[in-house]
């Protein structure tokens, strides 16, 4: 056990050390399992699999560089509510897995097996999301719940923040004062803010503050952004797999989820907008689920492809397998739940 500790620690050291050498390793193994599908016997078991071990690397990787460069959203996230921050850890890693699991389930189970592990994996996604909304001051929960981050970002901003802690420090030391005992520092009477600045109100909590602020229409969005997963698998019960009805069902709750928020946009923060920006994006996808994909746009990407593959001579070499893999990527992938 003291050897696989020392290992990890030797690879988390590593890691924090050399963020742009992993990078290109994850992007390599990703390029890998798109590689593998199509071209052996289980390929999109295999290609997914190496897909899923990739998405967790890179989260845990950036969990590690996180630590290393200071950003302490989780440690931050760990204080609030320790509970909610392994619930989003727990999610997030299902969320890049569940795919892996329904293809494996569908093998091992049949049929039946796959749509009762799907509604178990929605169930406790949606309880998940749930107890998040109802104990965290996050109104809008991204998907994944932990976003992947953004390293060139947090680069620069380490590389700006150098020059600026050296500046703040020595600005502090001219406005406050260490006591010998304790070593608390404390702010001298010339360090305050100007009379007309000061603010003599008990301090509220900004977390709570926020929490009590969400208006009734963007938890109502939310509550019917969870529930679609689960409405959706009843409706899809209820009417087959390729009705109509489940369809609509689906992108009604979806166009009206988005609607509240839009209609509530001025109350949102800059990372709620850019979540509702991605679910409005994702729209996109019931062109290629079923049963529109099925009755119109199927043929029109096979057209779209084939003329790619047939007349393009350097881009059919990516057209024409992809041409050949796309019913089976829209039969594994673009379930209305996933996205």
């Amino acid at each position: 056990m003291d050897q696989i500790k020392g290992l990890i620690k030797s690879y988390e050291d590593w890691v924090a050390k050399n963020p742009n050498v992993i990078g290109d390793f994850e992007t390599t193994a990703k390029w890998v399992s798109y590689f593998i599908a199509g071209r052996i016997s289980n390929s999109n078991v295999l290609s997914e699999l190496v897909y899923t071990l990739s998405n967790i690397l890179v989260f845990y990787n950036d969990q590690i560089i996180k630590r290393a460069r200071g950003a302490c959203e989780s440690a931050v996230l760990q204080k609030q509510s320790g509970l909610c921050y392994r619930l989003k850890v727990t999610l997030t890693t299902l969320e890049y897995s569940e795919v892996f699991i329904e293809i494996s389930a569908r093998r091992l189970f049949g049929q039946r097996g796959k749509w009762l592990i799907i509604g178990l994996i929605q169930l406790f996604k949606a309880a998940g999301r749930l107890f998040i909304l109802k104990h965290s001051t996050s109104d809008i929960i991204s998907s994944p719940p932990i976003q992947a981050l953004n390293r060139r970002a947090l680069s620069k901003q380490s590389q700006t923040a150098e020059p600026e802690a050296e500046n703040l420090t020595q600005a502090e030391h001219s406005i406050t004062f260490k006591l010998k005992r304790s070593g608390r520092l404390i702010r001298k009477v010339e360090g305050a803010p100007p009379m007309q600045y000061r603010d003599f109100n008990l301090h509220v909590d900004n977390a709570e503050a926020a929490k009590t602020q969400i208006p009734r229409e963007l938890m109502q969005a939310e509550y019917l952004y969870i529930a679609k997963p689960l409405i959706h698998l009843a409706s899809m019960g209820l009417f087959g797999q390729r009705s109509w009805k489940q369809y609509m069902i689906a992108l009604s709750i979806d166009l009206y989820s988005v609607h509240l928020y839009r209609q509530q946009r001025h109350l949102m923060s800059k990372q709620q907008k850019l979540e509702l920006s991605r679910r409005s994006v994702n729209l996109i996808y019931y062109l290629v689920r079923s049963p529109f994909y099925d009755n119109y746009s199927k043929t029109r990407i096979e057209r779209i492809l084939g003329f790619v593959a047939d007349h393009v001579p350097i881009a059919k070499v990516i057209a024409a397998p992809l041409r050949d893999y796309v019913p089976t990527w829209q039969s594994t992938y673009f379930y209305l739940w996933s996205t």
